[in-house]
């Protein structure tokens, strides 16, 4: 039988170890979560949402930040870069060519005639492509199990919106912020500008080809014209894009006429009878705009329409 003192000891030795052993199980736990938290932080996967909106009001899932995107929009592509997400952009359309470093990117086709196999080997973690809710190629991207976001701005206010989208899609939310915000203030500056000079809007024809095609209310153009301080004589329709006779532009005769395409696509337009008799021709006041700068829904919107600025006004600070 064992003395009380020895007994007493013993207990005593019970409860050290098992209070070793209590402490060793909370250390282990705490450690355990510890790395969970540490894991969580470091890819990123804490705070960001599994859900996001595009352009056109779709929702999508992502279950990480993208690392490897393709885009079937120059515009999109452009963005993209702007926020510093070039080196994650793994595929382009046949169409993007800004900015230069996008060339050599692979190509996949376009938002028409796509190389799904090209693209399913990229393995992409997010499509970016311009469209509608209703774009059957979207259904046929997200059918290869690649998440789409789909987007149409109709105006620059909404190119904004969408730089701000794509930037918390691709987890960079603060970059798109600032970016947004800096696009925004060169537009106030401008518009600042063309008010203090308190000139008169000139009217203008915007045209498209040599069929006189132009832009009519809800297009993106029309937007942008109306940013750079003109007034589009196309106003009175419903249509976003239409064609026009030569006996229209001669009633309405604009100050400006801007063609969006290069001089040698419009010869037959140059020689059709009435051209000359426009007062714009006349007073040479027909410029030839970069397509992609002053049409392109993306970051460089803002030259595009600095550069419409300059054509209206060639002699105020608002076309400097």
């Amino acid at each position: 039988m064992l003395s009380q003192d020895t007994y007493k000891a013993r207990m005593a030795n019970r409860g050290r170890v098992a209070n070793t052993i209590s402490k060793s199980i909370a250390l282990a736990v705490v450690f355990v979560l510890f790395a969970g938290a540490s894991g969580l932080i470091l890819t990123g996967c804490s705070s960001r949402p599994a859900s996001f909106t595009d352009g056109v009001g779709r929702t999508f899932e992502l279950k990480q930040t993208p690392e490897k995107i393709v885009s079937l929009s120059p515009a999109h592509t452009e963005i993209l870069f702007a926020l510093g997400l070039g080196d994650k952009v793994v595929g382009v359309s046949n169409w993007c060519n800004k900015p230069e470093e996008v060339l050599e990117k692979e190509k996949v086709g376009d938002a028409f005639s796509l190389n799904k196999e090209k693209l399913v080997a990229l393995k992409p973690d997010i499509l970016f492509i311009p469209g509608t809710e209703d774009s059957q190629q979207v259904k046929e991207i997200e059918d290869l199990g690649i998440a789409v976001y789909v987007s149409n701005p109709a105006s620059v206010a909404e190119v904004l919106e969408d730089i701000e989208r794509v930037a918390t899609v691709t987890g960079v939310e603060k970059k798109g912020k600032d970016l947004a915000a800096k696009m925004e203030q060169e537009l106030g500056s401008l518009s600042d500008s063309l008010e203090t000079q308190g000139a008169s809007k000139p009217t203008v024809l915007v045209v498209l080809d040599q069929e006189l095609w132009t832009v009519g209310p809800g297009s993106f153009m029309d937007d942008v014209l109306s940013r750079a301080g003109g007034d589009n004589i196309i106003k009175d329709v419903e249509m976003p894009y239409l064609q026009v006779s030569m006996e229209e532009a001669l009633a309405k005769d604009p100050d400006v006429i801007l063609i969006t395409v290069p001089e040698d696509l419009i010869t037959g337009l140059i020689s059709r009878p009435g051209w000359s008799d426009l007062e714009a021709v006349k007073d040479g006041r027909v410029y030839f705009v970069d397509g992609d700068l002053t049409s392109r829904p993306g970051p460089s919107i803002v030259d595009g329409v600095k550069e419409i600025a300059r054509c209206l006004y060639p002699e105020s600070a608002g076309g400097k």
